[in-house]
């Protein structure tokens, strides 16, 4: 092997080893990020590696026969999403939808992926949170529905509600979300 080829072997090794660490810093860092959203005055997470994308309302595509928590379907290049009005998962007046209105694109479940649009009242940013400062919800008495919420995140004053996102439809939301799905096809 002549001298020039270690020089430039020993080079790639160097520059490989840099991309691996900055690879492996990016992922550490992603995997503690959630894309914070309010409903009303709280503030909610999601995180970011189930974030597809965040678009303002593309024409709905209203579906007869659908519960009002499901106002449509879009089409987002060619894949048909229902979307999901928050709301009313937290028992909350719904709101206007309209061209200002923010939906989140997320892919929910666990065995059976599922992308569905989120209607959310606000994004407001992108924060890393540390396995040190997510706290178990708090055990409320069996009448309020918490399996929808994972943890709960602290930043200073701050507290942000982290969706579990793998159980947050009953079966019988997601058999709903399929029948509006396939209305739509």
């Amino acid at each position: 092997m002549s001298s020039e080829n270690s020089r430039n072997d020993g080079y790639l090794e160097e520059d490989n080893e840099e991309e691996d660490l900055l690879v492996s810093q990016l992922n550490m860092d992603v995997t503690n990020q959630y894309v914070v959203f309010s409903i009303g005055e709280e503030d909610y997470g999601i995180p970011i590696l189930a974030v597809q994308e965040i678009v303002s309302m593309p024409r709905l595509t209203k579906i007869p026969n659908t519960p009002a928590y499901i106002p449509g379907i879009i089409n987002l290049r060619g894949m048909v999403i229902p979307v999901y009005i928050l709301r009313t998962r937290f028992n909350m007046e719904m709101e206007e939808l309209g061209d200002d209105t923010i939906v989140i694109i997320v892919e929910t479940g666990t065995e059976k992926k599922r992308t569905v649009g989120f209607v959310v009242d606000a994004v407001s940013d992108v924060v890393s949170i540390t396995e040190d400062n997510l706290r178990d919800p708090p055990d409320v008495s069996g009448a309020v529905d918490t399996r929808f919420v994972e943890k709960i995140g602290h930043l200073g004053n701050r507290m942000v509600i982290i969706i579990n996102l793998n159980t947050f439809f009953t079966e019988r939301e997601q058999a709903v979300l399929e029948t509006v799905v396939n209305k739509g096809r």
